[in-house]
């Protein structure tokens, strides 16, 4: 799934660490929107696996229905997009002009708010498109050149990104705003790189990781 992204439509910063850090850990990449203007630009410009649609994108202005709005662009585009529902002031009206006029692939409540079943819903129903490449635009070329081909296929494409900033020695803080996820998010990559390759620190991670071929 490298190379896959996931659009979040939200405005809430905490719900937004929620999504990233679940989608994070699914093998996806989440690409983060507060406004219905950038929903729409983010969507004119790259193609997602499937999209988290907050229907209130105003925190002082309960009745703001733009995610609804931008869910109805979805709907409307030619080409299919899944789309995952979540608010925090759900009616049966809502529900099922979303679920059924709109066909909208789940429909959350903040305050029911299942991490395991969100996760679960978005792996079912995202779109895994075809990659030309495979391969994650954070790495570069010459970097990825230089990592042991056993090395390479031992580590998903997420761990080598996170691998990639060790090796520039960026803090898990620097590497979780380049990467859009959370800090746990990068801890639970790193160890996942040490534990695969063996070594207990960052330096003897990148030494092995590049070793073969220095």
């Amino acid at each position: 799934m490298a190379g896959q992204a996931i659009l979040v439509i939200e405005d809430d910063p905490n719900w937004q660490r929620i999504y990233s850090e679940i989608i994070s850990d699914a093998g996806f990449e989440p690409q983060v929107v507060t406004s219905y203007r950038e929903a729409l630009t983010a969507l004119a410009n790259r193609r997602y696996a499937l999209a988290v649609v907050d229907m209130s994108l105003s925190e002082v202005d309960y009745a703001n229905r733009d995610g609804l709005r931008v869910l109805r662009q979805i709907a409307a585009a030619a080409e299919p997009l899944p789309a995952i529902v979540v608010t925090g002031y759900a009616t049966v009206n809502l529900a099922i002009e979303t679920l059924v006029e709109l066909k909208a692939v789940h429909f959350f409540r903040k305050d029911e708010f299942d991490r395991r079943k969100f996760r679960q819903t978005l792996e079912k129903e995202a779109l895994v498109r075809p990659d030309v490449s495979g391969q994650s635009q954070h790495i570069p070329p010459s970097f990825r050149q230089k990592v042991q081909p056993a090395v390479a296929a031992l580590l998903s494409e997420r761990e080598l990104e996170v691998l990639y900033y060790l090796s520039q020695g960026q803090t898990n803080k620097e590497i979780g705003q380049r990467l859009t996820v959370t800090v746990n998010t990068v801890k639970k990559h790193t160890q996942s790189i040490f534990t695969k390759l063996r070594v207990n620190s960052r330096a003897a991670a990148v030494a092995q990781a590049l070793n073969a071929r220095e």
